[in-house]
C-alpha cells in the first residue's frame, strides 16, 4: 500500500485573488447603480422643481442690462431654482432693438444662424469672465420666428 498524501486545496493567493476580483466586480455593479440613482434622482429633482412666474426685468438684470431690449412686448417669464436656477422668457421684440441690446452685452454678442437648434439665429453669451458683477453665468438667446423685422424671441439666463 501507497502512502497516501492529503489533497492540496487551493492555494492560499489564488483564494485572495478570487476574493479581489469579486469585490471588484461588486464595486463596479455598485458604482453603475449609484451613478444610475444619481442621474434618476437629478432628473426628478428638476421635473419636480416648481416654474414659478417672474419679472422679466429680473432677466434683464440678471445679465447686467438695464432692462430688456426697447420695444419688447408680449413678455412671461419664469423662474426655476433649487442649486442653481434658471430665469426663462418669450417676447416679442424688433430685431433692430435685439441686435442693439445684445451689442451692449459684455463681448458684444452677434446673432449667427450655425449651430442653432429650433430657431432661425441664436447665440449664447459667456458671462463667466466679465469683470463686473452680473447674476447669471450664461444667458442663451434664440429668435424663433420673425417676421416684417419683429421677432418672437426665447432667452435663458441662468447659473451652471
Amino acid at each position: 500500500m501507497g502512502v497516501s498524501r492529503p489533497r492540496r486545496g487551493i492555494p492560499w493567493w489564488a483564494r485572495l485573488l478570487g476574493v479581489g476580483a469579486l469585490g471588484v466586480v461588486a464595486g463596479l455593479v455598485g458604482a453603475g447603480g449609484l451613478a444610475a440613482w444619481v442621474g434618476w434622482a437629478g432628473a426628478d429633482l428638476r421635473e419636480g422643481a416648481d416654474a414659478d412666474p417672474a419679472d422679466c426685468a429680473d432677466l434683464a438684470a440678471a445679465v447686467g442690462a438695464p432692462a430688456l431690449p426697447a420695444g419688447t412686448s408680449d413678455a412671461e417669464c419664469t423662474y426655476i431654482g433649487f442649486q442653481d436656477w434658471h430665469l426663462e422668457g418669450t417676447m416679442t421684440v424688433p430685431r433692430a432693438e435685439l441686435d442693439a441690446w445684445l451689442a451692449d452685452l459684455p463681448g458684444s454678442p452677434a446673432l449667427t444662424d450655425t449651430g442653432c437648434t429650433d430657431a432661425i439665429a441664436c447665440v449664447q453669451v459667456d458671462l463667466t469672465q466679465v469683470d463686473e458683477e452680473v447674476d447669471a453665468h450664461y444667458l442663451d438667446v434664440a429668435v424663433l420666428r420673425e417676421d416684417d423685422g419683429v421677432a418672437e424671441v426665447l432667452m435663458s439666463a441662468f447659473t451652471t
